[in-house]
């Protein structure tokens, strides 16, 4: 009885007292935690990287018209996929492994200077493709300068070294230079491009821009590991496991950042700019989905690692459910305001945008389910092979695809197309996923 009526106090009078507390504790502890600073500081920065193309891209559509906006974004594209061979997977590869040794610094040195070194070497790759493109694409026969530009940009950001900073989960200071230079980079856009004929100049503050980004980061991670010389046998082990990564993410940037200048060689540059600006609405939507996936890749690798598997597998679960739910809430809202947000944004000569806009938007759900499927449950166990089977397939099927439709049906027609193939992938992995049998269980998810 003594026990019962500890400190004079019934257990009826105790519990709802202290209810309130255990809520708000919980929720204190919940926000306090390393996941979820790291995505309330990548939201933080989303939330800014999301309005300043919605002031930078109408500007530009407004003052250099749609044929010159066509050629920048169509040269900006081919230096996404540049830099995506120059980053080469790193990002989920070098991640994983600096989230593994973030107790040893001296391994994290280590694999700091694998993979700049690798990447390095990258950048002579990237260089003979510059010049390969320089033959075969007529816009780059015509003004070379846009291969310079392409190719500098690729450069610049496939050196970037957020990969390490995911991996050791200091993603709000990344976020807070990230946002400082796309601040700067908007600013200079507004004061500098004025009329048409600027576009050259958007290139150019595009590449001072991932300069500064470059040497702010670099600077900063080698004060933390240091610089330490590598030896040829580790770059080659950097070069061998981000392999199957990078074909997953190469395969993936054909038919995402890759579409614009795979389209551009079978349409006008005006219809491209149609096309390229509901992808970059579109990408706005997507940036609301990506943070909590990407603060949680670390801290899951880490949990595995440890024998943390239930954890591992509750943490997934509700990052899936978040994700997929804003996903869902982003395309409603996309889909209803779509021409609103064209007309006003771009004005009536990219009223073709808002169609494309309203078939984009369907891929949204798509994309939440398949990346953090593919994530959180197979990458971070280790288990490329498969989703890089099926990522090489569908940008392969991507590539071949997108000049035939692009022909036949136009860029809306493409639009459909990359709806297809994001819908694919989530379904393909969610049957991976359960064939592995590595889908959580009522007990995991409930934390029983």
């Amino acid at each position: 009885m003594r026990r019962r009526q500890h400190n004079g106090r019934t257990p009826a009078l105790q519990g709802p007292a202290s209810a309130p507390t255990s809520h708000r504790g919980r929720a204190r502890a919940a926000l306090r935690h390393p996941v979820s600073q790291n995505a309330i500081a990548l939201y933080a920065v989303q939330f800014v990287l999301a309005l300043l193309p919605l002031v930078t891209l109408p500007w530009m559509a407004r003052v250099l018209g749609p044929d010159e906006i066509g050629v920048v974004l169509f040269t900006q594209s081919f230096a996404f996929l540049l830099g995506m061979l120059i980053e080469y997977g790193f990002g989920l590869s070098g991640t994983r492994r600096i989230a593994r040794e973030r107790d040893d610094p001296a391994a994290m040195a280590a694999t700091v200077g694998a993979v700049q070194a690798a990447k390095l070497l990258l950048i002579s790759v990237a260089t003979v493709a510059a010049l390969v493109a320089v033959f075969l694409v007529p816009e780059f026969r015509e003004d070379p300068r846009l291969v310079g530009f392409g190719w500098a940009m690729a450069a610049l950001t496939g050196l970037n070294p957020f990969w390490f900073f995911t991996g050791v989960e200091r993603l709000r200071l990344v976020a807070l230079v990230d946002v400082a230079v796309r601040l700067l980079i908007t600013a200079a856009i507004i004061l500098l491009v004025r009329e048409e004929g600027h576009g050259l100049r958007v290139l150019w503050i595009w590449t001072l821009g991932s300069a500064l980004s470059l040497a702010a980061l670099t600077t900063m991670m080698y004060r933390q590991v240091g610089v330490r010389k590598t030896t040829s046998a580790a770059r080659r082990l950097a070069l061998t496991e981000g392999w199957p990564l990078f074909l997953a993410t190469a395969s993936v940037s054909l038919y995402t950042s890759g579409t614009v200048f795979v389209l551009g060689l079978v349409t006008s540059n005006a219809r491209l700019a149609m096309f390229a600006a509901a992808e970059r609405i579109t990408r706005v939507a997507l940036r609301v989905i990506g943070p909590v996936s990407s603060a949680a890749y670390p801290r899951v690798s880490h949990m595995l690692i440890v024998g943390r598997t239930e954890r591992a597998q509750q943490l997934s679960f509700f990052v899936l459910a978040f994700a997929t739910v804003f996903a869902v809430l982003s395309a409603v809202v996309l889909y209803v305001s779509a021409p609103i947000v064209v007309r006003l944004l771009f004005g009536v000569r990219f009223a073709e945008t808002a169609e494309l806009v309203r078939v984009m938007c369907l891929m949204l759900p798509g994309v939440a389910v398949g990346s953090t499927l593919s994530g959180l449950w197979l990458l971070t166990r280790g288990l490329d092979r498969l989703p890089t089977r099926i990522a090489i397939g569908v940008g392969v099927s991507s590539l071949v695809l997108t000049p035939v439709v692009g022909t036949v049906a136009g860029p809306l027609g493409v639009a459909w197309l990359l709806v297809a193939l994001e819908t694919t992938l989530a379904i393909t992995f969610f049957l991976i996923i359960r064939a592995k049998r590595l889908v959580p269980t009522r007990a995991e998810i409930l934390g029983r």
